[in-house]
């Protein structure tokens, strides 16, 4: 399991110790729960940056002091009665203040990309690297095994039980996020999840923030539900927060740990400054987090919605990068007195169906989705470095954004290259598509400067050889032109 953990190497304090620290505390404050999986001490000390001896000594500590248990043949859990009074009688100690970082068709269809056309295409993905048939039937047995086949669904609308409890422990370890299965939403993904929001929330006129250049189909879905579209500029590090409206506001659409599509971090200090914005305007943020969990460096920031203490914030998480988008399966966390509003509309609409629910909330709890995350974060990364090996020998040293995240990056054309739409056209008609910025969004005439010199590659679709012939023709068509 991905563990929401951050070590400052220039803290006085042990690496070993600060782990040894947090995870304990983690227990004390129920984040971490009894009889919950936890990382392997590989997974975790590649996650984390450090040597898989630091991690060996704190999960040591741990079991000697029986916070953890080692189970022969199966793994390291959360011990089943974990000490709730501290060690020695001390009791637990406040919360440790986090260092936070100033940078930020068909699955056949989807798994194989022909040698006719090289698709960079940033929402295309690998099936190959979903979970397989075998692994979603041994779910599926496990699920009918232990008696889960009749689920506990609440207010049917609102999802199974299970999978909104299994949610809620995975959010409170892997992003800060501590909710309730009462505020959380079973939807098909981001668009139905969006979809709810503004069916909720916006009026005819209200003012809604986007971020410029951002997520088209969201402009769209708010436009149609009459809403007075402003978008604010974004940079290589996110939304420029000192740009947004004053006034009364309804909404602000953001993608703070990983823009779409340029792929900034936000760092911290826009961060603060755009939930007091928040606070200020009476807006709502809806922090669209889809893309965390395919991190190649160090444990994501802090989600806005773990620091959200006026229940302003609306979260968005999907499955879609880790089990594939043919499953349809997200979810929203939403501030307790919205729940009501957002299921009796999502009662009206469908959500993917029980059982493949179930079997998720299993992948969850039993400690096997983070493993199989974790394969698909390393394919992807294998992926990534062969692509920006391919392109630095090909152009020198490259001007890229985004590339520590997610399964694209953006990257900033060297002075030798014409425009981005220029040198899109250019390479489909060498047989490779690029993709610029400048997608559609609510207002193309006050663009940032990345419109006009920035193109995306997603790489999660292509093998080694592709991506090579890909970086081949684009130099090819590049060098030709050039001269």
């Amino acid at each position: 399991m991905s563990i929401a953990l951050q070590l400052d190497r220039n803290a006085a304090e042990t690496l070993q110790d600060q782990l040894f620290d947090q995870l304990r505390q983690l227990i004390l404050t129920s984040a971490l729960k009894p009889d919950t999986p936890v990382a392997a001490t590989r997974m975790l000390a590649e996650q984390l940056g450090v040597s898989r001896i630091t991690v060996t000594l704190a999960y040591e500590r741990l079991i000697s002091e029986g916070y953890f248990q080692a189970r022969r043949g199966v793994g390291t859990f959360v011990s089943s009665a974990p000490p709730r009074d501290g060690r020695a009688g001390d009791p637990p100690p406040p919360p440790r203040a986090r260092p936070t970082s100033q940078t930020t068709g068909t699955r056949r269809e989807e798994a194989t990309a022909t040698a006719d056309f090289i698709d960079f295409n940033p929402h295309r993905t690998d099936g190959v690297h979903f979970l397989s048939e075998k692994a979603w039937l041994r779910s599926i047995r496990g699920v009918i095994d232990h008696g889960r086949a009749n689920v506990r669904r609440g207010p049917p609308a609102a999802g199974a039980m299970e999978l909104r409890e299994a949610i809620v422990n995975h959010l409170a370890v892997t992003r800060g996020v501590m909710t309730t299965p009462e505020q959380v939403v079973i939807v098909s993904g981001r668009r139905q999840a969006a979809a709810l929001i503004a069916h909720v929330l916006v009026r005819r006129g209200d003012v809604a923030v986007v971020e410029s250049p951002g997520t088209p189909d969201v402009v769209d879905l708010l436009q149609r539900r009459g809403a007075e579209i402003a978008p604010v500029a974004v940079d290589e590090h996110g939304l420029e927060t000192d740009r947004l409206p004053c006034g009364q506001v309804s909404l602000a659409y953001v993608t703070p740990t990983r823009q779409d599509p340029l792929g900034g971090r936000l760092p911290a200090h826009r961060r603060e400054r755009l939930v007091a914005w928040g606070r200020e305007t009476g807006a709502f943020l809806v922090e669209d987090d889809c893309d965390s969990e395919i991190r190649y460096r160090g444990a994501p920031p802090r989600s806005l919605a773990a620091d959200d203490v006026d229940g302003r914030v609306i979260y968005i998480g999907s499955f879609a990068k880790t089990l594939g988008s043919v499953l349809g399966l997200g979810f929203m966390v939403v501030p307790a007195d919205l729940a009501p509003a957002i299921v009796a509309i999502k009662d009206m609409a469908e959500v993917g169906g029980w059982l493949e629910q179930m079997v998720v909330a299993e992948l969850l709890t039993s400690g096997r989705y983070e493993k199989h995350v974790h394969r698909v974060r390393k394919a992807y990364l294998e992926r990534r470095d062969v692509l920006i090996g391919d392109l630095t020998a090909r152009f020198g040293e490259l001007d890229l954004i985004g590339a520590d995240v997610g399964s694209q990056f953006t990257w900033v054309l060297p002075p030798p290259f014409p425009s981005a739409a220029a040198a899109c056209e250019r390479a489909r008609a060498a047989g490779v598509g690029l993709y610029p910025v400048t997608a559609p969004i609510a207002h193309p005439r006050r663009p940032t400067r990345f419109h006009d010199r920035a193109v995306i590659l997603g790489y999660a679709g292509l093998a080694r050889p592709q991506l090579q012939m890909g970086v081949d023709r684009i130099a090819n068509c590049m060098s030709r032109r050039a001269g």
